[in-house]
């Protein structure tokens, strides 16, 4: 496995899933996410819940373990990586990673 992207491992767990990436100039209302991918945005804020009820793991660019994102995903039990600074960045929409929030790592 290679190394894709490092971050803060802010909710435990390991999951392989898609890649969901939604950029910060998306209309959220208009946005689904199927049942295990992986949420990918700059932050979580309230109105990402619906997508977060679905999400195998979320990874963020921005937040710390105490940020809505990491708070959320403990209170679910899903993998969470915050802090990344380039996850929107680097990762592509649909395509295949593994999410370790126990190490903060996403693989390839």
């Amino acid at each position: 496995m290679k190394i894709l992207l490092k971050g803060r491992p802010a909710s435990p767990g390991k999951i392989r899933g898609r890649v969901r990436l939604i950029q910060k100039d998306h209309n959220i209302f208009n946005l689904e996410i199927e049942d295990g991918e992986i949420l990918v945005v700059p932050f979580i804020a309230p109105f990402h819940f619906p997508l977060i009820l679905k999400a195998g793991a979320i990874v963020t660019d921005h937040g710390g373990v105490t940020s809505h994102a990491a708070t959320i995903a403990r209170e679910l039990g899903i993998p969470c990586i915050v802090a990344t600074e380039r996850a929107t960045e680097i990762m592509k929409d649909g395509t295949e990673v593994i999410v370790d929030g126990d190490k903060g790592i996403v693989y390839q």
